[in-house]
C-alpha cells in the first residue's frame, strides 16, 4: 500500500492519472469546440459541469467516492465551471439548427446553472 492508502502499483496509478488528465482535456476541449461552433450555448456548457458536480456530490455522500478524490474532482469541476462562465455570451445567436430547423433544447437547469454548493 502506498502513502496515499492506495494498494495499486505506482505505475498503474500513474497510468490511471494520465488517462484521467487526457480525459479531462478532451472533455474541456470538446465543450469549448461545440460552444465555438454554436452547437452548445454557454448555459449548456454550465449545465454539463453542474450535472457532473451533482453526480460527484451524490457519490461522495453515498460513500462511493473517497472524500479526498471527491474534493479533488469538485475542485477541478469548479475550475471548469469558472472557465465556461468566463466565455462570452453570444447574443443574437441562432436558436435553430440550420440543417434540420429543429429548435435547440433549452438549458437543462433553468435560466443560468449554478455550481452546486453545500449551502
Amino acid at each position: 500500500m502506498n502513502s496515499d492508502g492506495d494498494d495499486r502499483d505506482p505505475r498503474e496509478q500513474a497510468r490511471a492519472d494520465a488517462l484521467g488528465s487526457v480525459g479531462y482535456l478532451l472533455f474541456d476541449s470538446l465543450v469549448h469546440h461545440l460552444f465555438e461552433k454554436g452547437i452548445l450555448t454557454k448555459n449548456d456548457a454550465l449545465s454539463v459541469v453542474q450535472t457532473a458536480a451533482n453526480v460527484v456530490r451524490s457519490q461522495m455522500h453515498d460513500g462511493q467516492t473517497p472524500l479526498p478524490q471527491a474534493r479533488e474532482a469538485l475542485a477541478t469541476l469548479e475550475h471548469t465551471y469558472s472557465s465556461f462562465e468566463a466565455l462570452p455570451d453570444r447574443p443574437g445567436g441562432s436558436q435553430r439548427d440550420g440543417r434540420n430547423v429543429h429548435t435547440l433544447r433549452p438549458p437543462l437547469h433553468g435560466d443560468r446553472p449554478r455550481f452546486p454548493s453545500d449551502d
